[in-house]
C-alpha cells in the first residue's frame, strides 16, 4: 500500500459472476484500506447502496510491471463517489480503531450451542456494529450465559459474515456482544463496512 501514490490511477477487477473492472484514481491511503473514486463509472452504481462488499484485487502499475493486491471493496457513504478497498493479503488491522461504531442496516442470526447449522438460529436487527462487537436488540432467546454461533447479513448481501460472539453487556433494549473467531479477512470486511458508514 506504501507503493500507492495520491491520484494514482488503479484498476479495480471485482470477484463477481461476470468480471467487472473500475477505473480509479487513489484519494487516500491509511494502513489496509484505500480510498478511491470512479475515473469514468461511479462506484455506487456498481455495487449498489446497501453496503455491499465484494472480494476483488487491486491493480496498478509499479516498477515496470503490474502489482495486484488481493482485497475486499465496500461504497462508502460518505460524501463523494468513493470506493473503499480493504487489502487482506497478509495485513494485520490496528487495535486502535477497534472501538471505532457505525449503524448498520444489518440483521445477525444467533445459532445457540448444538444447533443445526441451517436451522435452529433466532434473529435480531443490529443497532450499531464494530470490528470487535456488536450491539443487537434485545430478542427473549438471548442468553447472557451463552456463547453463540453468528451470521452477519448486510443489506442485500447473500453471504454473510460468521463468527462467533459472547454477550459482554446487557440494557433493558439491547444487547453487547464482542466477537470471538473472527477470520481475519471478514475482520477486513467488517473494517470496510465500518469506515464507511461511522458516524463523523
Amino acid at each position: 500500500m506504501r507503493r500507492l501514490r495520491h491520484h494514482q490511477e488503479v484498476e479495480i477487477h471485482l470477484d463477481v459472476e461476470d468480471e467487472v473492472v473500475l477505473d480509479c484514481r487513489v484519494l487516500g491511503v491509511e494502513g489496509s484500506v484505500a480510498t478511491l473514486e470512479g475515473i469514468d463509472t461511479e462506484p455506487g452504481a456498481v455495487l449498489g447502496s446497501s453496503v455491499p462488499a465484494v472480494h476483488g484485487y487491486l491493480m496498478f502499475d509499479h516498477a515496470g510491471g503490474k502489482v495486484a493486491l488481493k482485497g475486499i471493496a465496500t461504497t462508502s457513504t460518505s460524501e463523494g463517489p468513493e470506493l473503499l478497498f480493504v487489502v487482506v493479503d497478509g495485513v494485520q488491522l490496528p487495535e486502535r480503531r477497534s472501538a471505532a461504531r457505525a449503524q448498520v442496516n444489518a440483521v445477525a442470526r444467533m445459532f445457540p450451542p448444538g444447533s443445526p447449522q441451517e436451522s435452529g438460529f433466532f434473529q435480531t436487527r443490529l443497532a450499531d456494529l464494530s470490528i470487535s462487537g456488536m450491539r443487537v436488540e434485545r430478542h427473549p432467546n438471548l442468553d447472557a450465559a451463552t456463547a453463540y454461533r453468528v451470521e452477519l447479513y448486510f443489506g442485500e448481501a447473500q453471504t454473510p459474515i460468521r463468527c462467533g460472539a459472547e454477550v459482554a453487556r446487557t440494557t433493558p433494549t439491547h444487547v453487547g456482544m464482542k466477537f470471538v473467531d473472527l477470520p481475519e479477512a471478514d475482520r477486513a470486511l467488517l473494517d470496510a463496512i465500518v469506515r464507511a458508514h461511522a458516524e463523523s
